[in-house]
C-alpha cells in the first residue's frame, strides 16, 4: 500500500501548511494525523488529522523547515521535510 504526502509552506508571516493524503489508488485517506516537527523529529509543534477529503491545514508556523510525519492507524506511513 502506498501514500502520497504533499505539503507547502509560506514563506512569509505566519507560516502554514497544507496538503492532501492519498492512498496508492489515488482515494484520500480521512482521518490521518499528520505530525509537524522539527526536521530532527526531536520536538513536536502541531498534530492534525486530514479531513474526509483527505486534506490538512495546519497554521500559526513559525518561519523555519519542518518534517511533515505521516501516520495512518497509529503507524508511520511517510515523512516529508518542507
Amino acid at each position: 500500500m502506498g501514500f502520497l504526502l504533499c505539503a507547502a509552506t509560506a514563506w512569509a508571516g505566519p507560516a502554514s501548511i497544507q496538503g492532501i493524503v492519498k492512498d496508492a489508488k489515488g482515494q484520500p485517506i480521512k482521518a490521518a494525523d499528520v505530525r509537524i516537527e522539527s526536521v530532527d523529529g526531536k520536538q513536536l509543534f502541531k498534530t492534525v488529522k486530514t479531513d474526509a477529503r483527505g486534506r490538512y491545514v495546519s497554521q500559526g508556523l513559525q518561519l523555519r523547515v519542518y518534517r511533515v510525519t505521516l501516520l495512518v492507524n497509529g503507524a508511520v506511513k511517510g515523512v516529508l521535510p518542507t
